[in-house]
């Protein structure tokens, strides 16, 4: 499938929205993971059942519009090829109005630096109840689950 006809059967995928179980068995597989990116849901190694069930009860969880088959980056503006879900607050769900579709530049951007100075910026402002995934950088939450696994380990080894 080449963009333009991948970009229609992605809009005619959302457009039938929802669909029922026999609806999304029939699918073939391609599309049926189609959809399933569309919706968010993980379909990697997964069964046709699997991806059924997944997707059976994801399309009534999330609030889909129709800028999620639009190439763009929504924080930059620029089309492109790979767009990333970004969580606005990892603690949040998977809600439409908590993701982001990034690319991959911004998306980094937004998970190392904005995240972080929103938090300090609104704290100073007093707002308050902020998102603990935003207090630190992505980078430094990684570089704490590492020192706190090393640690596990040797006390395991003693």
């Amino acid at each position: 499938m080449k963009g333009r006809e991948e970009a229609n059967v992605r809009k005619k995928l959302l457009k039938d929205m929802p669909y029922t179980k026999k609806d999304l068995e029939d699918l073939d597989m391609r599309r049926l993971k189609m959809l399933a990116s569309l919706l968010g849901v993980d379909s990697w190694q997964k069964t046709k059942d699997e991806i059924v069930k997944l997707v059976n009860k994801s399309q009534h969880e999330l609030e889909l519009i129709d800028e999620r088959i639009e190439p763009f980056c929504e924080m930059c503006g620029k089309f492109v090829a790979i767009r990333e879900k970004a969580h606005i607050v990892a603690e949040g769900g998977r809600a439409r109005i908590n993701i982001l579709m990034l690319c991959p530049s911004c998306h980094r951007m937004f998970d190392t630096r904005l995240k972080p100075r929103l938090y300090e910026a609104l704290k100073m402002s007093g707002a308050r109840k902020l998102p603990e995934s935003w207090t630190k950088s992505i980078y430094y939450q990684a570089f704490e689950a590492a020192l706190a696994s090393k640690k596990t380990k040797k006390e395991a080894k003693r």
